[in-house]
């Protein structure tokens, strides 16, 4: 009875993404670097998509991820709603997937384990649970985070090959297709070989079987260093990988408690989430409040090597290992100089490996809680669901994700550049000054963000602000002299203010720069005619 009713909850997760297909949708976020600005994508023919695994794009090397973007552009263009229903199947499957490698990773470290209605609750129970978890929730609603779904995906396939009771030429071949694949899509994927390494905890024989077991995990180690050398040196030459934090060893170490304890924070009590958060690099070590759970975290793995129960502790360390690329061992570069990168989706890999680990909790419950638990899951679950519908509904566009960020991490420059930059397309000028003119206050937004006084120019020019737009204009050129919008969008703004000295010394130095723009030369023979008249 219970295996038949649970899984009929899966069509909640499903409900809860209703926002992202009903009303207006827009792409939003790095969509437009992955999607709408990128040629490798937008372009038909064949040659883009071999170009797509020929050269990296300007920061990653991820071709099997832009080749899914590339081959649904030619479906169905650029249709947002069909996007957003890919990244959902694609989910659907992490699940089924993760359900699949729970019932394989409890029964290898438990031969005697009965294949009974008690573990069939606990599995798809826990699979469920962890399925609306909310902070799976930018993983999918983000279509640029495709990455992350495709390498979890990929991963958990692999880590299931490789948990086959035999070393077969067809699992061998699987371990290693799925591995690459997961590389592929992301960089991230270089942890699996460790995860394999760890998956043979408890099973260290002498056997024929397992001797070959150690050699293959050789070549997996090389073929995934291999690959994420390519990927690094491309990260590292486009200034992902923060080459200036100069950061002393014990600030490292305080910046990986720092990244741990926000992540474990977030999984414990999903609350305020957002795809960008307000984190400083610590100086020194953290405070004692931030090592806690981190700290709980290590006391109990230690616990679980006293007791010497290698089932749980292996299982344990595979959901923690996942978090290594992420806790900022390399310190990635921030948009604001001295903050720490995290985002949710993040977590997606080790959210979905600790099925297992609920599901062992929930089957070692008593047999007269069983009907209690299974309320307590349903309810939970309804509650997460619910709360997931309010996340993705800030999904829709970027109006509703930008002030989100702005709500939720007021201090970040972030959300107020994109946002003022979305009114300013929408024809909502005096909207996206008053945004624009916030990040001002901030500290820290120069120069990140010196963008703001071009954006600012165009809202007060479009507002007919037209000394305002002048200074803002001018500041931007400070930086970028031959911004041509710019030189346009300021001449233009002295001649609405008859400064027709001013307009002639602009549109030259326009000219100079782009002497064949038509543009220019309009403007300067309009500016002529004005000085003749004068």
């Amino acid at each position: 009875m219970l295996t038949r009713v649970l899984p009929l909850l899966l069509i909640l997760p499903l409900l809860a993404a209703l926002p992202l297909f009903t009303g207006s949708a827009e792409f939003t976020g790095d969509d437009y670097y992955y999607i709408v600005n990128n040629p490798l994508v937008t372009t038909t023919d064949f040659k883009s998509l071999v170009a797509i695994w020929q050269k990296p794009m300007k920061i990653e090397y991820f071709p099997l991820t832009i080749t899914t973007f590339a081959l649904e552009y030619r479906l169905w263009g650029d249709d947002v709603k069909l996007f957003h229903l890919t990244n959902l199947l694609i989910f659907i499957c992490i699940g089924f997937a993760a359900q699949s490698l729970a019932f394989r990773l409890i029964r290898r470290h438990d031969k005697g384990i009965a294949d009974s209605e008690s573990l069939h609750f606990a599995v798809v129970a826990a699979t469920l649970l962890l399925l609306a978890h909310p902070l799976n929730i930018e993983s999918i609603a983000s279509i640029s985070n495709r990455k992350e779904l495709l390498y979890v995906f990929f991963a958990i396939l692999s880590l299931r090959c490789y948990l086959a009771e035999n070393m077969r030429p067809l699992t061998i071949f699987g371990t290693i297709l799925f591995m690459l694949s997961a590389q592929l899509s992301k960089g991230s994927a270089v942890i699996l070989p460790a995860l394999f390494l760890v998956c043979e905890l408890g099973h260290l024989t002498c056997s024929k079987q397992r001797i070959a077991r150690f050699r293959m995990l050789a070549l997996y180690f090389t073929l995934a260093a291999s690959i994420f050398v390519i990927q690094f040196k491309v990260a590292f030459s486009a200034g992902v990988v923060d080459k200036s934090q100069g950061l002393e060893l014990v600030d490292r170490a305080g910046g990986i408690v720092r990244s741990v304890n926000i992540m474990l924070g977030k999984f414990i009590y999903p609350l305020n989430l957002s795809y960008d958060y307000d984190l400083v690099w610590p100086k020194g070590f953290p405070s004692l409040s931030e090592c806690v759970l981190p700290v709980s975290v290590l006391l109990l793995l230690g616990g679980l090597m006293y007791r010497r129960d290698w089932h749980l502790f292996s299982i344990c360390s595979l959901v923690l290992l996942t978090l290594l690329p992420y806790a900022n061992l390399i310190p990635l570069r921030h948009n604001v100089s001295g903050q720490m990168v995290f985002y949710d989706h993040y977590l997606l890999f080790a959210t979905m490996l600790s099925v297992p680990v609920l599901a062992i909790i929930l089957q070692k419950l008593p047999e007269k809680w069983r009907a209690g638990s299974m309320a307590g899951v349903i309810i939970l679950f309804v509650t997460m669901t619910c709360y997931n519908y309010h996340l993705y509904s800030f999904w829709r566009t970027r109006e509703t994700l930008y002030k989100r960020i702005i709500t939720v991490a007021p201090n970040l420059p972030k959300g107020y550049l994109f946002l003022g930059k979305t009114y300013n397309e929408q024809g909502r000028y005096a909207e996206s000054s008053e945004v624009l003119e916030k990040l001002l206050t901030l500290e820290n937004w120069f120069p990140t963000y010196f963008e703001v006084y071009r954006e600012l120019g165009n809202s007060y020019a479009f507002s007919g602000r037209y000394e305002e737009a002048e200074r803002a204009y001018i500041k931007y050129l400070e930086h970028q002299p031959k911004d041509l919008i710019s030189l346009q969008n300021l001449s233009t703004a002295l001649l609405e203010q008859k400064k027709y000295h001013k307009a002639m010394q602009v549109i030259m130095l326009w000219i100079s720069y782009y002497p064949d723009d038509r543009n220019a030369d309009f403007n300067k023979k309009l500016c002529e005619q004005k000085l003749h008249l004068m």
